[in-house]
């Protein structure tokens, strides 16, 4: 059996370290979940109504340890299935067992309330036909009964207020899911962070963290909360999928980039496509000046209120926007089925950046395409090397020359601000 388990983690690229003797095998197909780990038909059938057919890697690896009750910190590509592969466990284990513990027995922090709300949406769908989970989205909760929640999924900051304001009792939790780790560990939400998980205070409590990468300083802050987790890889650390096509377009200057975009698309690049800037002034300059093109052009950013991004996002999954302007409030855990192509307007920050923006193309092993517009003043900041080297260790044919440049001379760094974010470089406005 250890040896049949070896072949299926080394056929899809699984890699297990730390815990590893309480590591059990893959999952061969859904159907191990009835006959191996004892779930009933009818999860097997909410999991074929919502269009899950194949185990990806990580819901292989991470459903079978989470349903043992291990505790798990895992990495794997963006669009790989992640959110299942936690929220599937955490609905079996609660509903085998229904007891009154007078708060929420689950929770769930996303660092986003547009990716809150998309895990939600799934969760909404494993729970159909339990009768007896109750769950709930923390913002979408006016009447704050949250004692009579079973799962609860929530940001930082509206969570951490609501445990302050005594509206919530996390001691009853058994079941704790980071997701996107690595932002929530960022110096910005790491005191809302940790409120959460000191408010989890309850005996036998397993926590998972997940996410698409892991600096090995946020890996060192996850394991200070956990216990002998088991590490779970999927792919090569810190790469992007294997079903994304990479590529780098140089531009010369800023103003060549607005060329070089419309090209693109008059090329028949088929949408629906993200267009990713830096910033939300940068995204309303280029809005405006794809206005006129024709493009069913839709613009989302974080100074936008709840309404008008939920309607941006509504538009754009239901197809009547074809063309969406962002910045990286939309490049963390959002699940847009059939995004042809990512572009990077404006270069991305860093390897970590890149690879959660270019992950919103390529979702559960769909083939997708990601086009990186860059500039010689890109190139002379080092960046250009780190983002090479994340397409050559995803597969990608990369120049040389390109990999060979010279890195960011760390007298040089971009000034971080008191949050732990480096200041975006200055560029020209976008206009003709």
């Amino acid at each position: 059996q250890e040896e049949a388990a070896n072949i299926l983690r080394k056929t899809h690229k699984i890699k297990v370290a730390g815990a590893v003797n309480s590591c059990p095998p893959p999952l061969a197909t859904f159907e191990d979940l009835r006959t191996v780990h004892g779930l009933g038909r009818a999860m097997l059938q909410r999991l074929r109504d919502a269009g899950f057919h194949e185990p990806t890697p990580i819901q292989r690896q991470a459903i079978p340890i989470l349903l043992e009750g291990s505790e798990l910190l895992a990495v794997a590509p963006t669009g790989s299935g992640k959110t299942l592969a936690f929220l599937l466990p955490m609905v079996t284990k609660l509903a085998a067992k229904d007891d009154e513990a007078g708060g929420p027995r689950a929770l769930l922090l996303s660092p986003t309330k547009e990716l809150a709300q998309q895990s939600f949406r799934i969760l909404k769908l494993l729970c159909r036909g339990t009768n007896t989970l109750r769950c709930v989205w923390s913002s979408a909760t006016q009447n704050n009964e949250f004692a009579k929640v079973d799962i609860l999924v929530a940001t930082p900051l509206r969570l951490k207020s609501l445990i302050e304001k005594n509206k919530v009792s996390l001691g009853a939790v058994r079941y704790l899911v980071l997701d996107e780790a690595d932002k929530l560990f960022e110096m910005g939400f790491v005191e809302q962070v940790d409120a959460a998980v000191a408010a989890c205070d309850g005996p036998n409590i397993t926590r998972a963290l997940f996410s698409a990468t892991l600096p090995e300083t946020v890996e060192n802050l996850a394991r200070s909360v956990m216990t002998q987790p088991i590490r779970l890889t999927v792919g090569e650390r810190n790469s992007a999928s294997g079903a994304i096509a990479q590529s780098l377009v140089f531009c010369g200057q800023e103003r060549g980039k607005l060329l070089a975009l419309r090209q693109l698309i008059d090329r028949g690049i088929k949408p629906p496509i993200i267009v990713f800037v830096q910033s939300k002034d940068r995204a309303k300059q280029l809005a405006k000046e794809l206005s006129g093109d024709g493009l069913h052009l839709g613009l989302i950013h974080a100074a936008m209120s709840d309404a008008k991004r939920r309607a941006q996002v509504d538009r754009f999954r239901a197809g009547d926007t074809w063309v969406l302007v962002a910045t990286d409030l939309m490049a963390r855990g959002m699940d847009f089925v059939g995004v042809s192509t990512v572009i990077n307007y404006d270069f991305p920050g860093s390897p970590h950046s890149y690879i959660h923006r270019i992950g919103r193309s390529g979702r559960a092993g769909r083939p997708g395409a990601a086009v990186t517009l860059f500039t010689e003043e890109d190139a002379d900041r080092g960046d250009l090397r780190a983002i090479a080297n994340v397409m050559k260790n995803s597969g990608c044919d990369v120049p040389g020359w390109m990999l060979a440049s010279g890195s960011r001379d760390p007298r040089d760094r971009r000034k971080k601000r008191k949050d732990g974010k480096e200041d975006n470089p200055r560029r020209e406005p976008i206009d003709t």
